[in-house]
């Protein structure tokens, strides 16, 4: 007896005739199962005990070898056991060594395709925010089509193991009625040629987590065996899941739990950094530090150019970044107008504003209303904290700009009382006020004239303190007077106090109007030259004239006619007196403004046609045709009554509409260009 495939023994059995035959091949089995030899060199013994002749021998050889294929049988059950045990082993192995999920779940796809000796292997994974199954790992699939395959809870193999939380296996799935196919999902097992597969469920106490499947590109049925087997690797993928699952959570709770700490650590940091920075404002203003050297600090700390403006966007304070350099403030230098529009948002809010990405604004608000504005200029956006320290800084510049109020108010403390009292007290008891304004640079006993400003109440009192940097203490008195500044000078020095409030109005956002009054020669005047000036403010804004300042000479003639006339009543006087040459306040330079504008040039030059013609730079004739022109446009204007309604009419006309008429005293303002007074 020698080679495995029988030869030679299974000749010497079967040469064997007597009793002895039996018994040689039971030796020749036994050494087959001893060196673990296939089961095909079995069966080969049984091809050659076939051609024996039947009797009691042949029957006794069959038995034995029928004995030794289940011997085999057997031994190949517990190896396959045996295999299964090994990779359960190793994959529990695998689920306390391997932190990476992904990585153990292929591994559990790819033993359970071996050890069942399928052609494919997948795994599917439940997604709770889709509802439904995708393909997280494989093993032995080649198509792209099949690796994205998704499934819902209705739709194939995959969709009935969820739903009825069992096994299932079918040897012919494209043919199998039993679950709901879909084309995508056939398509893609054609692409694999997959004809049987087998899935369990990866059961979790909250319901099925996934699905487990093998399969074979031929027709085959499943064992129960193999079924087990698979199953329990589906366990343990269950396992791998749920701990990834719980290692995810518990990551996410230590990042956020190390966010936390780090915000709190930020925060902490923050703090101090703008308790420190509030400590170092509140101290220097204590040291008697000014605008300019809280400017300093803001800019050092926060980096950048900071200044303060007034409550009209004027500049006052400012100072660079660099330590010990300040910022120069230029005279008469402006916030922009981004920065005016943000920090009226800044005083709505109550907080900082930025603008052009890396400027910021914040508003000084103090007393009664806004004192101004904090402006930085830095070369990146503020952050929270930052931006706390620079609000911060805009109270405490509040404070200093309410001390410096507070020391105006003490140098003009009287100012008001005095004013108040020239202006609007009993007539003979002005002498009692003459030493006090003395003192204002105002002697009440030589000629004194009033200046009249109509603005806002808030506008007033800005102008007030600016009048007071321009003209002082000692050469005018100035208030503020309901929704008026009222400055009262002597007559020689008015013209100085006129030019210091055009110089604060030139820059002013707000609307205004003003009056300069007549030469007042004694004090007990200044009551009716005050009420003559709000009359003359009336008339101006009812002819929409706004932005200058007036003499009261130029306005005393139609302050009496026209006292207490609204706009429409004076548009109403311009239709009755001019009739078809009124070319209306809208009107563009037409035909009948130039007749008004000759007509008038003729009545100012008392009837004298060359001196008019002259005063227009006209030709004689042409001014005659003018002038039969109006005639047809106004009759009986050269009547003598009626010329001097008309005269008065065009006059009025051309002081609301200056730029529509041409005169020798007063020439036409350019488009859009208010005439100076």
């Amino acid at each position: 007896m020698s080679t495995p495939d029988g030869g030679t023994g299974a000749a010497h059995a079967v040469s064997l005739q007597g009793s002895g035959a039996p018994f040689a091949l039971e030796g020749e089995v036994v050494r087959l199962l001893h060196r673990d030899a296939g089961r095909l060199e079995l069966e080969a013994l049984r091809e050659r005990l076939d051609r024996l002749p039947d009797g009691a021998d042949k029957a006794r050889a069959l038995e034995i070898l029928s004995m030794g294929l289940t011997v085999k049988d057997r031994l190949e059950q517990h190896q396959q056991r045996e295999r299964g045990l090994m990779a359960v082993i190793e994959t529990a192995q695998d689920l306390t060594r391997i932190v990476d999920v992904d990585e153990v779940l292929r591994l559990i796809v790819r033993r359970a395709r071996a050890l069942l000796g399928c052609d494919v292997g997948y795994l599917s994974v439940y997604d709770p925010e889709r509802r439904d199954f995708y393909v997280r790992a494989t093993d032995g699939a080649f198509s792209e089509r099949f690796c994205r395959i998704r499934v819902g809870l209705d739709t194939g193999v995959c969709g009935y193991v969820a739903r009825h939380r069992s096994p299932y296996s079918s040897s012919d799935y494209s043919g199998d009625g039993r679950f709901h196919h879909s084309r995508f999902i056939d398509d893609a097992m054609r692409d694999e040629h997959i004809a049987s597969i087998l899935g369990v469920p990866l059961l979790t106490t909250e319901g099925v987590s996934g699905v487990l499947f093998v399969g074979d590109r031929y027709v085959r049925a499943y064992t129960a065996w193999e079924i087990s087997i698979l199953s329990t690797l589906g366990a343990q993928a269950s396992v791998a899941i749920g701990n990834a699952n719980l290692f995810e959570q518990a990551r996410d709770a230590l990042a956020r739990a190390g966010a936390t700490n780090e915000l709190l650590s930020r925060q902490t940091a923050d703090t101090r950094a703008a308790a420190e920075a509030h400590e170092q404002l509140t101290a220097l203003v204590a040291r008697g530090g000014d605008l300019p050297d809280v400017c300093a600090m803001l800019a050092r700390r926060l980096g950048g150019r900071v200044a303060v403006c007034d409550e009209g966007g004027r500049e006052i304070a400012a100072a660079d970044g660099e330590p010990g350099v300040e910022a120069p403030v230029e005279e008469g230098r402006w916030i922009e107008d981004a920065a005016y529009a943000a920090l009226a948002e800044s005083r709505r809010t109550g907080r900082s504003v930025a603008y052009r990405k890396t400027r910021t604004v914040c508003a000084v608000v103090g007393g009664e209303g806004p004192l101004g504005g904090l402006v930085l200029q830095g070369a990146e956006p503020l952050g929270e904290v930052a931006a706390r320290i620079f609000e911060r800084g805009a109270m405490v510049t509040g404070v200093v700009l309410l001390l410096k109020a507070q020391r105006t108010l003490a140098l003009m403390s009287d100012a008001p009382a005095v004013l108040h009292g020239l202006v609007h007290g009993p007539g003979g008891r002005s002498e009692r006020f003459a030493q006090q304004a003395e003192k204002y640079g105002v002697d009440i006993h030589r000629p004194m004239r009033l200046l009249l400003v109509r603005t806002g109440r808030q506008d007033c009192a800005y102008l007030c303190r600016q009048l007071l940097d321009r003209l002082g203490t000692s050469s005018a008195l100035f208030d503020d007077v309901g929704d008026s500044l009222v400055v009262l000078a002597n007559a020689a020095r008015m013209d100085a106090a006129r030019a210091a409030v055009q110089a604060c109005l030139r820059r002013h956002r707000g609307v205004f109007s003003g009056v300069v009054g007549d030469v007042v020669d004694r004090p007990e005047g200044l009551s009716a030259a005050f009420e003559r000036a709000g009359r003359c403010l009336d008339l101006l804004d009812a002819l929409g004239r706004q932005g200058e300042l007036f003499d009261e000479s130029r306005l005393a003639l139609y302050v009496p006619l026209f006292n207490r006339a609204d706009a429409a009543a004076i548009e109403g006087f311009f239709m009755a007196t001019l009739g078809r040459l009124y070319a209306g306040p809208a009107a563009h330079e037409t035909r009948r403004a130039v007749l008004s504008g000759t007509l008038l040039a003729y009545l100012d030059c008392g009837y004298n046609a060359a001196e008019a013609a002259r005063s227009l730079s006209l030709h004689i004739n042409t001014l005659r045709q003018r002038l039969e022109a109006v005639d047809a446009l106004l009759a009986g204007w050269r009547d003598a009554g009626r010329a001097l309604e008309i005269h008065v009419a065009l006059r009025l006309w051309r002081l609301r509409d200056p730029g529509r008429f041409a005169s020798p005293d007063e020439p036409a303002a350019a488009p859009g260009q208010r005439r100076q007074p």
